[in-house]
C-alpha cells in the first residue's frame, strides 16, 4: 500500500512538472520569429545630435531590449528603481562611471533619476566585446571620447 501511495505520488508530481513548464509564464502571448538585416539594426540609433539614441525592438512588461547608440555631447548619469540593465558592447569604448550618487537629480520617468553627471563613483573603461551588469538602483553614465561613438545592447530585466 505504501509502495503503491509513493509511486502515485510520484507520478502526480512527474505530470504536474510537465504541465507547469508548458504554462506560459507572462500574461502576453509570445513573439513569433523576428529577423533585422545589420543594416536595420545598425538604422535603429544611428541618428544625426548629442545624447542617447535608443530603439526597443522586444518590449515586454517585465523585460526590454534596448539597442543604443552615444556619442560625446548629452550623456547624463541616470538611475532606474526597477530595472537591471544586462550590457554587450557592440563597438566603441567610453568611460562608465557607477555608483556614487546623481548630481542636481531630477525625475524623468517613473522610477527613473536623471542627472549631468555622477558625484563619488568608480570610474572603468569598457571596450568593444566587453559585458557589464548593472543592478536596479545604481547611478551610472557612459562618458564618450572627444569624436567617438559607443554602441551597445541592453537587455532589461524587471526587479
Amino acid at each position: 500500500m505504501k509502495k503503491t501511495i509513493t509511486m502515485a505520488f510520484g507520478a502526480a508530481l512527474l505530470f504536474s512538472v510537465g504541465a507547469m513548464a508548458q504554462t506560459s509564464m507572462r500574461s502576453r502571448a509570445p513573439e513569433g520569429f523576428k529577423y533585422m538585416p545589420s543594416k536595420e539594426v545598425e538604422a535603429l540609433t544611428s541618428q544625426p545630435g548629442p545624447g542617447a539614441k535608443t530603439a526597443f525592438p522586444v518590449d515586454h512588461e517585465n523585460y526590454f531590449l534596448e539597442y543604443a547608440e552615444r556619442n560625446d555631447k548629452g550623456n547624463e548619469a541616470e538611475v532606474h528603481a526597477h530595472w537591471t540593465h544586462y550590457i554587450h558592447v557592440l563597438s566603441g569604448e567610453a568611460t562608465l562611471v557607477y555608483g556614487g550618487t546623481v548630481t542636481s537629480p531630477r525625475d524623468s520617468g517613473p522610477g527613473q533619476v536623471r542627472g549631468p553627471g555622477i558625484a563619488g563613483g568608480t570610474s572603468m573603461m569598457v571596450h568593444t566585446g566587453d559585458f557589464v551588469q548593472i543592478p536596479a538602483g545604481m547611478p551610472h553614465l557612459f562618458n564618450v571620447a572627444a569624436g567617438g561613438k559607443f554602441r551597445y545592447l541592453v537587455f532589461n530585466g524587471r526587479e
